[in-house]
């Protein structure tokens, strides 16, 4: 009973001391960063005309009770400086500005480079401001489809660069899959339709002075289809000179409709010379013979 009594009585001088134990409390400069989104996202059509910009906000509160002074930055952690996707090697180069002064704040270098006149974020304890950032790319820059993103940290620092805030944030960019075509070479435009003259038929292959041409932000696929199912035919009589097509090393079978199929994760700017194949003309009625041909790409 002595023992127990003992480490009863131990047990109650500990818990004293931890009671006893205490600190003032703080009252210090505690910015917070609030970005309105966490991924800063553009979705992009290179054949649509969009500009590659767009504006995202983030709030800066002070959460403490004393006045924060301090510069807008952003740092990469030690990564290179670009937008990246992955199996790709291509790195996007891209543009931050703070809009509050046009202040450039792009971490080329791995951070941002300091400013001397950058307008400075001064909050006094309890306050908040909303800063507005325009994230830019390139345009021209060649990017097949998918997400080139980069995860950057946003934040602010006291006059020695040491950060009081900071948040990261994905910038990023998503190419979507879009695919054009068109004609070059010799052909005349009539009523918004390319005409192809065929000159006079005769029988065997003809290699025309007109090339299809593709642009894509990966793989696409091209469909033909014939008016005719693959025969010339004199204006609405019976009278048909049967012919076949190629596109590229593609033969096209025009009687039922051909594809032609690029598989690729990379941009892809494609030409295809148009070759048609003439069948027997012995017996056929002197005159005009044509066939409507509709081409359709589709990215992949």
């Amino acid at each position: 009973m002595r023992l127990r009594h003992s480490l009863m009585s131990g047990l109650g001088a500990v818990v004293a001391g931890v009671l006893l134990v205490a600190g003032p409390a703080r009252a210090d400069c505690a910015l917070s960063i609030q970005p309105a989104l966490d991924q800063w996202l553009i979705q992009h059509d290179p054949f649509a005309g969009d500009s590659l910009q767009r504006q995202f906000d983030v709030a800066v509160v002070n959460l403490g009770d004393t006045p924060c002074v301090g510069r807008i930055g952003v740092d990469l952690r030690g990564e290179s400086f670009g937008l990246t996707k992955p199996g790709d090697d291509a790195q996007i180069a891209y543009a931050l500005i703070d809009e509050r002064g046009g202040n450039d704040v792009t971490p080329r270098t791995g951070q941002s480079s300091r400013r001397l006149n950058a307008q400075p974020i001064s909050l006094a304890g309890g306050d908040r401001t909303l800063v507005r950032f325009t994230f830019a790319a390139d345009s021209e820059a060649g990017m097949g489809q998918g997400v080139y993103s980069q995860t950057a940290y946003i934040s602010v620092a006291d006059e020695n660069g040491l950060p009081l805030a900071e948040h990261p944030v994905s910038l990023a960019i998503n190419v979507i899959p879009a695919a054009v075509m068109g004609l070059k070479g010799e052909f005349q435009r009539v009523n918004g339709v390319a005409r192809i003259d065929l000159g006079e038929l005769t029988p065997g292959p003809k290699t025309l002075g007109t090339s299809l041409f593709v642009l894509s932000t990966g793989g696409y696929r091209v469909s033909v289809q014939s008016f005719n199912q693959g025969r010339l035919r004199q204006g609405a009589t019976e009278w048909y000179v049967n012919y076949g097509l190629s596109v590229g090393a593609s033969t096209i079978n025009l009687a039922t409709g051909g594809d032609i199929e690029v598989v690729s994760n990379r941009p892809r700017a494609d030409d295809y010379a148009l070759t048609v194949n003439i069948g027997d003309v012995s017996g056929r009625r002197a005159g005009q013979y044509t066939d409507v041909l509709t081409l359709t790409v589709a990215a992949l």
